[in-house]
């Protein structure tokens, strides 16, 4: 079974980042699946390899461990880019301070040497925090002269680019800035490595504030499923929007950022976009199946990560056969996601994000259920809801990115059958120093609201 979380009782001291990814270099043989490896077996020094925190607490980027890493997959630099928010990735690695920048930004941390940051003169405080060299523009042609300059002699670079839109949530430059870049003589591949590296990895400190999260998380859902009981009970009516704004002033008070909470009756949630609120005010009436969907991190900590739980409820008092039957089977197949990927790790062998879906897609496709199931298995979770690491899929596309040491990620089949009904079993899973571990409750069953 998937390890038990024990909470952290002791603050361990974290190898420097450098010297885990001098050992790697030294030792792998093959980029790829060496440094899967070496991560699988390194006991959670890696997952902090590509990232640091100074004395005040500031996400900075560990330049020696990216620079390590490039080498290792034999890349020249990985190119840095975003314009007014596009590639939140390039902006939780970089952290511009005061928000986003106005104008476009490049940021160049090469294999070997020192990095290069070029930003429009007005956005250049933003950024005082990077270490490297800077170069300011101020209009498109200096734009243009600065980039050709910085990747002079370069030959090539790692992007937040996808060939062939393969991973779209890694997709964040367009394709004229990748077009812009090349003119330059430039060949561009794709950073998903680097980003599994340097922004999907948990360090200790975030793993703590999942659970922390985690835990407010599921009191909420608690708490949001005795109101609706009690508004029943008491013939009073009661709404999902209303059930929404309840778990919205608890994410006020209990010192929680994320999305606006989906809270979906039978049909609505059916709709696995399904927006509450969006087509008025839905009742929440007897034999209504109610789904509650959350995700959250705490608020005003820049490197928290990101926690999410999901809870079916019957409002009656015993589930009908028609929704015990499918949820029994979403239970097993997301308790098969989550043993083939224990499995592997306690076996020391690779596990691929789209080898877990299968395994979960198997299941519901032998009870007859495939067609329903609309969606991927999971995504990754990190500093963003949709993180920069492996994400459970082979559905909406095929995502052979491994699954590190220091990962998270959920694991949440749905059925979605239009018109008639809409559920999903899912749980949060950290891959962590001692193993797997499952860091939201299990549900097993319906929770019937109106049972004696």
């Amino acid at each position: 079974m998937p390890r038990p979380y024990a909470p952290p009782s002791v603050t361990r001291a974290r190898p420097r980042g450098g010297a885990v990814l001098r050992t790697l270099v030294l030792r792998i043989l093959s980029w790829r699946w060496g440094l899967v490896w070496a991560l699988l077996l390194t006991a959670g020094a890696a997952p902090a390899a590509a990232q640091q925190a100074d004395e005040a607490g500031r996400f900075e980027l560990d330049m020696e461990s990216v620079q390590g890493i490039l080498e290792i997959q034999q890349i020249n630099g990985w190119l840095l880019y975003d314009r007014q928010g596009q590639n939140p990735i390039a902006l939780a690695v970089a952290r511009p301070t005061g928000g986003q920048a106005f104008h476009r930004w490049f940021y160049l941390v090469p294999a070997q040497g020192e990095p290069v940051l070029l930003v429009h003169r007005a956005d250049a405080g933003r950024f005082a925090h990077l270490p490297g060299r800077t170069v300011e523009y101020t209009d498109y042609a200096s734009l243009e002269r600065g980039l050709a300059g910085m990747l002079s002699g370069i030959g090539e670079v790692a992007m937040e680019y996808s060939p062939m839109a393969a991973l779209p949530d890694l997709a964040r430059v367009d394709a004229g800035t990748v077009e812009l870049v090349r003119a330059q003589g430039v060949t561009v591949r794709s950073s998903a490595d680097l980003v599994l590296l340097a922004k999907s990895l948990w360090r200790p400190e975030q793993r703590v504030s999942h659970y922390v999260a985690g835990h407010h998380l599921t009191q909420l859902r608690q708490a949001a499923l005795a109101f609706v009981t009690e508004r029943v009970r008491a013939d009073q009516p009661v709404t999902e929007a209303e059930v929404q704004d309840f778990l919205l002033r608890g994410y006020k008070v209990r010192g929680l950022d994320g999305p606006r909470p989906i809270v979906a009756t039978t049909v609505n949630a059916a709709d696995p976009a399904y927006v509450t609120g969006a087509a008025g005010q839905v009742a929440i009436q007897r034999g209504d199946l109610l789904l509650i969907d959350m995700a959250a991190r705490v608020a005003d900590q820049p490197r928290a990560v990101y926690a999410t739980t999901t809870w079916m409820a019957y409002v009656g008092d015993q589930v009908p056969a028609r929704f015990t039957g499918p949820f029994a089977a979403l239970v097993e197949a997301r308790d098969a996601a989550v043993k083939l990927i224990e499995e592997r790790v306690q076996r020391r062998r690779v596990v691929k994000g789209h080898e877990v879906d299968r395994a979960a897609r198997a299941v519901l496709e032998r009870a007859g259920l495939g067609d329903a199931f609309l969606d991927r298995t999971g995504h990754s979770l990190d500093t963003d809801l949709n993180g920069g690491g492996a994400n459970l899929d082979d559905y909406i596309t095929r995502d052979t990115r491994a699954l590190l040491m220091g990962a998270g990620f959920t694991v949440a089949p749905g059925l979605y059958v239009k018109g008639e009904m809409g559920m999903r079993s899912a749980v949060n899973v950290h891959i962590g120093p001692g193993g797997v571990e499952v860091s939201t409750p299990a549900q097993t069953e319906i929770t019937p609201l109106l049972a004696p």
